[in-house]
């Protein structure tokens, strides 16, 4: 009986890749602010899945690979990949934020 490669092997991806995300972030080209806004919801949703007891690992690494699809659309791609996901956590210090300030970042 030949394949049915519709059903043979079917393995569902629950989880969004690169090329995904890519695509789902596309309206945020030219819009840092936008982005920015959207990288810190993200960044919440990732820390408070962090943040529980029993952790959804494939979640926390799609929200990971969504932060650094959606990195070059924000103003912090001049800056720093690290002081985003701090910024996005609420984590950025006083002295962090003035120097992102100093690079170019608009808060």
């Amino acid at each position: 009986m030949p394949e049915d490669v519709t059903t043979d092997n079917f393995a569902p991806q629950l989880l969004m890749d690169r090329e995904d995300w890519q695509v789902a972030f596309e309206p945020y080209e030219g819009r840092p602010s936008d982005a920015l806004t959207l990288g810190c919801k993200l960044g919440m949703l990732r820390a408070y899945l962090k943040a529980q007891t029993i952790q959804c690992r494939p979640a926390i690494d799609a929200l990971d690979l969504a932060m650094g699809v959606l990195f070059p659309f924000t103003s912090f791609h001049e800056a720093s990949f690290d002081l985003f996901i701090k910024y996005t956590e609420g984590k950025l210090t006083f002295d962090e934020e003035q120097m992102a300030r100093g690079l170019g970042v608009k808060f």
